[in-house]
């Protein structure tokens, strides 16, 4: 932009300083002329249209024709179509140029028009390749950056999809570690608890005894021990949502699922408990019940509270069921009951109604400290 301001100003200049030499006694005639150039180099910026060269060229050949002195204006018409750089521009530019010798004007200001014309030309040629140079860099700058950042999105995604696999399989591993142990050793052990019950009972020798007494005590610590360890990596493999949505595919396929969870932290064990179990009974109350097609599943945790809610679009009658008790009075009596004594034994609240827009179940839980 700058240097097209620079470039009008000179040739604004040139032109003013062409019409002095030319013209003795300036008058007022003149220095419309020098307008009318103005006009016609200013025209594509004030008018940004592809006919705006044409209009202009024939306001100058009409007003040339009606006064030669005008023929001044013929320098901004072949500056703006040099600058369009195109065949049309350019054989455009060579007519308007020649013009000034084919209407009653004299040698010196015809040949004068046609050398400024030209200079004119020239500097609309390179200012517009110019720019179309720097255009094309910043393009190829600015697709440079955003292939940058896609591939930096790309090598997050995969990361964080290598990062979660791991953390999947690590918990998987954890799962079957715990079940192995128990299906096996802690099977094995209760196994030789029972042998040792029924030697203590059919031994008559009591310092025999005293030995497998001994010996009871130590594999019923042990079977202690790998009962303790058995839960606690059973409950730390469980992760919150993928156990969401594992729970999620349970439903049936006519159901179209929708799950939304915002964990910031990992939740201890009761709570993780507590939320799978209220959305597993939630989803299995849908499976029998609803007869929508779209469920949406939310788990947000809140700097004091965790929000579950389950929703479904099947349509119910309006109610606001009353959980104080330990039943309700409908068929889904028992499976309600059992969302409510959930949050209720971790001081959380349960809200559940009905209506034409679907069947909601919302909890409300304490974050424990």
């Amino acid at each position: 932009m700058i240097h097209r301001i620079a470039d009008k100003t000179l040739i604004t200049i040139i032109t003013a300083a062409a019409i002095v030499f030319t013209y003795e006694d300036v008058a007022a005639v003149h220095v419309a002329s020098l307008l009318l150039m103005i006009l016609c180099i200013l025209s594509s910026d004030i008018i940004s249209h592809r006919y705006t060269p044409f209009v202009m060229a024939v306001i100058s050949i009409v007003t040339t024709i009606v006064n030669p002195i005008f023929a001044f204006s013929i320098i901004g018409c072949v500056y703006l179509f040099m600058y369009r750089r195109d065949v049309c521009g350019y054989v455009c530019a060579g007519v308007m140029a020649l013009l000034p010798f084919g209407i009653n004007l004299s040698t010196r200001g015809s040949l004068l028009i046609m050398l400024i014309s030209l200079v004119a030309g020239y500097i609309a040629f390179n200012t517009s390749l110019s720019l179309t140079k720097v255009t094309t860099s910043m393009n190829k700058y600015d697709e440079a950056r955003q292939e940058a950042r896609d591939a930096a999105n790309k090598r997050r995604e995969m990361r964080e999809k290598t990062e979660n696999d791991i953390y999947t399989a690590r918990l998987k591993e954890r799962n079957r570690i715990a079940r192995e142990i128990h299906d096996n050793v802690g099977h094995q052990i209760t196994r030789v608890i029972v042998q040792m019950q029924a030697l203590k009972i059919i031994n008559k020798d009591p310092n025999v005894g005293t030995q497998l007494d001994s010996v009871s005590e130590t594999l019923d610590l042990a079977m202690t021990g790998i009962r303790r360890s058995v839960h606690e990596l059973h409950d730390d493999s469980i992760d919150l949502a993928i156990g969401v949505n594992d729970i999620a595919k349970t439903l049936p396929e006519r159901f179209k699922v929708d799950i939304s969870t915002s964990i910031e932290s990992p939740a201890d064990n009761t709570t993780k408990t507590a939320i799978l179990g209220i959305i597993k009974e939630a989803c299995t109350n849908i499976s029998k019940h609803s007869n929508g097609d779209k469920v949406r599943i939310e788990v947000v945790e809140n700097a004091s509270f965790w929000r579950v809610l389950i929703h479904d679009n099947g349509k119910c009658p309006e109610r606001e069921y009353s959980l104080s008790s330990t039943s309700t009075s409908d068929g889904h009596g028992i499976g309600l009951s059992n969302i409510y004594d959930r949050a209720s034994s971790m001081g959380g609240r349960v809200n559940i109604k009905s209506g034409s827009s679907g069947f909601d179940v919302l909890a409300t839980l304490p974050k424990t400290k």
